[in-house]
C-alpha cells in the first residue's frame, strides 16, 4: 500500500461509498461486472440517416427496453433520457451507499454532474420540429440538468457542473473530492451522463472518427473509435463515516498539452504530466501502481500517445492495463465516472478487466497490455485515466486499505 494511507485515513478524505450505472451492458453493477469477467462486448450495429446519407453506427446504446421501463416509472421525464440515465444510476449508488447517508443532512449533501452534451436529443427533435417537453428543453443545458438532478436528491450544497471534454468525469470527481476535503460537504453525489444523438454522431462522423466494426482499442490495426451512452454515478463521502475499510480518492492530476483543437500531443508528454501530478498528491511512487485503466479509444493517435505516456511514466515496467470501450464504447461526458466504477469493482472483485474485440497488439503499446481478464496477485493501487479535445489530460488514482 502507498505511503498515503498513513495519512489518508482522516477526517477529510473523500472515500467511494456507494456506485451506480446505465450502459450498453444494462441496468446496474451486475451486468457491467458480468460483461467484464467475460471480456464480452455490447456494442451493436444500428441504422442513422447523418445528413443526407444513411449510415451503420457500431456503438453501445442502452438497451431499449432499459429505455422503457425508466420512462415508464418517470413519465414526466419521458423525453429527457439523459435525465432519466442519471437520475437511474444514482438511486443505485444512493441505495449502494445504504445507511450512511441518513446521518448526512440535505445540506452536507453536495453534488457534481459531468456531461458533454447534457439532454442534447431534445435539440434534435426541435431541429426536426418534433414536440419536446418544456423540462427536456430545460435539461439540453448542463447546469439546468444539474440542478434538476440535485433537487431530486434533496442536495441543498454545492451544486457543479462539469464541461471539459472527456476528461469531465474524472475532473468532476476530482471536484467531489475537493468539496468533501475542503469541509463544504460530508457526502457529494458525482454522476457522469451522455446520450448518442444525431448532433454527436454528425460530429464525429464529420471527423471520420468512427471504426465501422467497432472499436478496437491498442490493436495493431484500429481505425476509431465506437460511441456510446449511458450513466454512471458515485457517492463520495467523509472516510470518517465509514466503519469498516473503504478505496479511497486519494490523488488526481490534470494537464493540458494545447496540442490541437481534437487531436492530442503525439509524444503523450501532457498525459504523462497529469499522472505524476495525481501520483504526487497520492504521495506513492510509479512502481506501487497495480494496474492502469486506460482512456483507450481505439483511434490511432490516441492509443499511441497513452502507449509512450505509459512507458515514460513506468519506463520498461508498465502495470497491467487495459481499455474497456469496446464493452460500451466512448461514453464521453459519462466514460471518467463509468470506468472509475468499473475499477472499483476490480479493486473489490481482484480482478483485472481485460481489452474486449483486441485482436492483434500495436507493437508500442506496451506489452503488459491485458488481452483477457485475469485475477490479480495484488491489487490494492489503480491509476484511471482519460484525455479529451483540446489536449486535456486526467488521472486519478484510487487505493484500496486493508481490511
Amino acid at each position: 500500500m502507498g505511503a498515503s494511507l498513513e495519512t489518508a485515513v482522516n477526517e477529510s478524505a473523500a472515500a467511494i461509498a456507494g456506485c451506480g450505472s446505465v450502459s450498453a451492458t444494462g441496468l446496474g453493477l451486475e451486468p457491467l461486472q458480468s460483461a467484464v469477467a467475460a471480456n464480452a462486448s455490447a456494442l451493436q450495429r444500428r441504422e442513422f440517416v447523418i445528413g443526407k446519407t444513411s449510415q451503420s453506427i457500431v456503438a453501445g446504446f442502452v438497451p431499449d427496453e432499459i429505455v422503457e421501463q425508466l420512462r415508464a416509472a418517470d413519465s414526466a421525464h419521458a423525453d429527457s433520457r439523459a435525465f432519466l440515465f442519471a437520475a437511474a444510476a444514482l438511486k443505485q449508488a444512493a441505495k449502494n451507499a445504504g445507511r450512511i447517508l441518513d446521518s448526512v443532512p440535505a445540506a452536507r449533501r453536495g453534488f457534481v454532474l459531468s456531461t458533454t452534451k447534457a439532454n442534447i436529443e431534445a435539440l434534435d427533435k426541435l431541429v426536426r420540429r418534433q414536440s419536446v417537453s418544456a423540462v427536456a428543453q430545460r435539461q439540453i443545458q448542463p447546469a439546468f440538468l444539474a440542478a434538476d438532478l440535485a433537487e431530486q436528491l434533496d442536495c441543498r450544497g454545492p451544486v457543479q457542473c462539469v464541461s471539459a471534454a472527456c476528461i469531465s468525469g474524472l475532473s468532476a470527481l476530482q471536484q467531489g473530492a475537493a468539496i468533501i476535503r475542503r469541509g463544504l460537504a460530508d457526502a457529494v453525489f458525482v454522476a457522469g451522463v451522455d446520450i448518442i444523438s444525431q448532433f454527436v454522431l454528425s460530429g464525429f462522423n464529420s471527423l471520420k472518427s468512427f471504426d465501422p466494426e467497432g472499436c478496437r482499442p491498442f490493436d495493431k490495426s484500429r481505425i476509431g473509435l465506437s460511441l456510446g451512452e449511458g450513466a454512471a454515478a458515485i457517492v463520495l463521502v467523509k472516510r470518517k463515516l465509514l466503519s469498516s475499510s473503504a478505496t479511497l480518492l486519494s490523488g488526481c492530476g490534470t494537464s493540458n498539452d494545447a496540442n490541437h483543437l481534437t487531436g492530442p500531443s503525439r509524444d503523450g508528454s501532457g498525459l504523462a504530466l497529469a499522472i505524476r501530478r495525481a501520483l504526487a498528491k497520492a504521495g506513492i511512487a510509479a512502481d506501487e501502481i497495480d494496474y492502469v485503466n486506460a482512456h483507450g479509444t481505439g483511434t490511432p493517435y490516441n492509443d499511441n500517445m497513452e502507449s509512450l505516456a505509459l512507458r515514460s511514466v513506468f519506463g520498461d515496467r508498465v502495470p497491467p492495463f487495459s481499455s474497456n470501450k469496446g464493452i460500451f464504447g466512448h461514453t464521453l461526458g459519462a466514460a471518467g465516472v463509468l470506468e472509475t466504477v468499473l475499477c472499483v469493482a476490480a479493486l473489490e472483485n481482484n480482478l483485472l478487466p481485460g481489452t474486449p474485440r483486441l485482436r492483434e497488439r500495436d507493437p508500442v503499446a506496451p506489452d503488459s497490455l491485458l488481452a483477457k481478464p485475469r485475477t490479480a496477485t495484488k491489487l490494492d493501487c489503480v491509476l484511471k485515466i482519460n484525455c479529451g479535445f483540446g489536449g486535456t489530460n486526467a488521472a486519478l488514482v484510487l487505493e484500496r486499505e486493508a481490511p
